[in-house]
């Protein structure tokens, strides 16, 4: 095949139909949620986006859970959770999307990236140990293509110097470890709800955590009167000019009934199962 005979430069694609960048499964059921929630009084604010919130610590164990606007925005409310600030520094892998180490760019800390495992691409505990100092806070760690991570390996870690357990589960909601579900291991962990993830809603991310105190972090109230601003709004901001907080019921109606039926459809999920890993 010559330069010129490429598809770029006008010669015969290789395929003639394209290779879309995602596809999502989205099933009758699914569109009658939201279908539902258009012929109802509440598109925002209203009771779906608690209802999701409640089926993914139901789902998953996790003790709290706060949906918002997307995995990004959810890595951002991780970091700031876990009181990340200018001078400190986060420890994560450069085999992920660009949001698993900018949200430690967004809290003014510095990012260092660890090496990975050869055999699961996963970040390398061994690594992560070597690339700790005296302002490392953090590690966020990520489930890369749905393998959780070596949990057991980095809570020891993050114990033994005292480090918060970020898990980006982008890829891994559904996924468990040694009987564990993902959401509920780590000491935050967060959720994606793009397209190409497990579930959508069109968009979307959630934080979960055991930790009360975790998600007292997340949200600040708005400085306003409480009779004009209504709870929901209140609960929105966590910081001046930011605006994570996720209120579309139209998506998270989406949201709620992919995670209810997803699960009990094996064909939604990847049969693959390595070693330690399980759906």
């Amino acid at each position: 095949m010559t330069k010129e005979s490429l598809a770029i430069n006008g010669g015969t694609p290789v395929r003639e139909n394209r290779i879309g960048y995602g596809r999502q499964w989205i099933e009758e059921d699914d569109i009658e949620a939201v279908c539902r929630v258009l012929r109802s009084d509440s598109l925002t604010c209203g009771p779906n986006v608690t209802a999701l919130e409640k089926a993914l610590c139901d789902y998953t164990g996790a003790k709290y859970g706060v949906a918002v606007s997307n995995g990004t925005a959810a890595l951002h409310c991780a970091c700031i959770a876990a009181g990340l600030k200018p001078g400190d520094e986060l420890i994560t892998t450069p085999i992920t999307f660009a949001a698993s180490a900018n949200c430690a760019l967004y809290c003014g800390a510095k990012v260092v990236f660890a090496d990975i495992d050869p055999e699961n691409y996963n970040i390398d505990p061994k690594s992560i140990e070597a690339k700790i100092t005296e302002k490392t806070r953090a590690v966020v760690a990520v489930d890369f293509t749905g393998q959780p991570v070596d949990t057991e390996a980095i809570r020891e870690i993050c114990d033994k110097h005292n480090l918060i357990f970020i898990e980006d589960a982008a890829h891994s909601i559904g996924s468990s470890r040694n009987g564990k579900m993902v959401g509920s291991i780590a000491d935050i962990t967060t959720f994606s709800f793009h397209p190409v993830k497990t579930i959508t809603g069109g968009e979307g991310g959630a934080v979960m955590t055991n930790t009360q105190s975790s998600t007292k972090e997340l949200f600040l109230p708005m400085p306003m009167a409480s009779h004009v601003i209504p709870l929901s709004w209140r609960r929105s901001t966590m910081a001046p000019g930011i605006m994570s907080r996720f209120r579309s019921d139209i998506t998270t109606g989406l949201r709620t009934s992919s995670l209810s039926s997803s699960f009990h459809s094996s064909g939604r999920l990847s049969a693959s199962r390595p070693a330690g890993w399980k759906l």
